[in-house]
């Protein structure tokens, strides 16, 4: 069900208990017919449940900080937060506690915490989810202000700090269809609702959640879920949402030349928006901080505007919104995408032929000096690679020197020989013979 009211139909009974500080719900679901809205009183955090209930929920508020209630059954025996049967869903917080129990038990049953004494049960026939229906179509940046209600009986549930028991989300992702910008985008977390009297939420803790969403997101069909869940619960809408493109462009001028013309804006209206009834709100911050207000209200589709305050050099942001009226009578509020650039400094002007041939000298005088610089180090490092050499050839020499004179001066000894070192060959016989005769 995209748009209106989410029922949920099994639930028949809700109990709800609120005192100065404290409040507890109840919300009782039963298989008999619808009861007419009661009220109990709850003592010393007791109340009863009969026979015909077969599942309730228990939404106790406490003081912030405080520990999470005990729940008593009849019989004596305690649940806890932390540990409780499967049949059994619980949700803490910091100030509250969100009980789910299937088939309790019949009888009476307590609560042990900080809920004051003498609260009051009221019991309803029935609980609905009402949500604002959403558009078919909105702008990429437009503000879009939607509400969601819990009802029992029709009566808004006002519970402060009701919302920390509960977690809104809203997301979209894109539906393919083919030619989109958003052709295969997302899912895009898009914001969620709240009732803390912040933002468009108008009165805190008043049972008004509104939404804080934000669609500036690439233009197409996309599909959404708005969601609200906790441990104990979960419930979800669906449908579909085209984002189109903003109605409003800002730019700043293009020259004929190519160039761009930092003093003037551009302001360009889409077809569907009537010039008159549509009023812009810029603001311009200049590179010194200064920031300007423009307020202008076009009264043509496409118009120039000059910006005076654009002089000096630096950066320049612009941003702003847009306020308006399409021609088939719907209003919007949007944001305009910010528009930032720079104003550089203009070109130094034309050398004179005197100041060029001057550099052209310098730079010749340093190229001379730094060719004259490389040529004393070359003849430098040439000349010491030569000392070097030849200190190492003169001590090579000089040890070589030394060593064949301290050879030459050691004195030979004879040498004895053995037998075995005698060559007796060089005493021919015939020598033998010839000395005998």
């Amino acid at each position: 069900m995209p748009f209106g009211c989410a029922t949920e139909r099994p639930m028949s009974r809700l109990i709800r208990a609120f005192g100065l500080t404290g409040w507890l719900a109840l919300f009782a679901f039963s298989a008999q017919a619808e009861l007419t809205p009661q009220t109990t009183e709850l003592l010393d955090n007791r109340f009863r449940i009969d026979h015909a209930i077969d599942q309730i929920t228990i939404l106790a508020q406490r003081a912030p900080g405080s520990a999470p209630v005990v729940v008593v059954k009849p019989d004596g025996s305690k649940w806890y937060a932390h540990r409780h049967p499967d049949s059994v869903t619980w949700n803490a917080t910091q100030s509250s506690d969100l009980i789910r129990i299937n088939n309790p038990t019949p009888g009476p049953w307590q609560l042990v915490g900080e809920v004051v004494d003498g609260s009051e049960l009221r019991l309803m026939s029935e609980v609905a989810l009402r949500h604002d229906p959403l558009p078919e179509r909105v702008y990429r940046g437009e503000r879009v202000k939607l509400t969601a209600e819990l009802l029992g009986d029709d009566d808004r549930i006002v519970m402060r700090d009701f919302e920390a028991q509960l977690d809104w989300s809203m997301s979209i992702r894109s539906a393919n269809r083919p030619g989109d910008e958003n052709f295969g985008a997302g899912p895009f977390m898009i914001g969620a609702y709240h009732d803390g009297g912040k933002g468009l939420d108008e009165v805190p803790h008043d049972g008004i959640f509104t939404s804080n969403l934000d669609f500036n997101y690439p233009a197409g069909l996309y599909r959404y879920k708005m969601a609200v869940s906790n441990e104990v619960f979960h419930r979800e809408l669906t449908g579909e949402i085209e984002i189109l493109p903003q109605p409003v462009r800002i730019a700043l001028v293009e020259l004929p030349s190519g160039e761009t013309n930092h003093s003037e804006l551009t302001i360009t209206l889409e077809p569907d928006v009537t010039p008159e009834n549509l009023h812009l709100d810029l603001a311009i911050e200049t590179p010194d901080q200064s920031r300007y207000q423009l307020s202008i209200t076009p009264t043509e589709p496409v118009q120039q505007m000059p910006l005076p305050m654009v002089s000096a050099y630096g950066n320049y942001r612009i941003e702003g919104e847009a306020a308006g009226t399409r021609y088939d009578g719907v209003e919007f509020f949007l944001s305009l995408p910010e528009l930032a650039f720079y104003v550089a400094p203009p070109p130094p002007p034309p050398l004179s032929a005197e100041e060029m041939a001057a550099i052209a000298l310098r730079e010749a005088q340093e190229r001379e000096a730094s060719a004259r610089t490389r040529v004393i180090w070359t003849v430098g490092a040439v000349n010491i690679l030569l000392l070097v050499v030849g200190a190492a050839i003169l001590i090579v020499w000089r040890k070589r020197q030394r060593l064949y004179q301290e050879l030459m001066a050691m004195p030979i000894e004879p040498q004895e020989l053995t037998p075995d070192q005698v060559d007796l060959t060089q005493f021919s016989p015939d020598d033998g013979a010839g000395t005998q005769r």
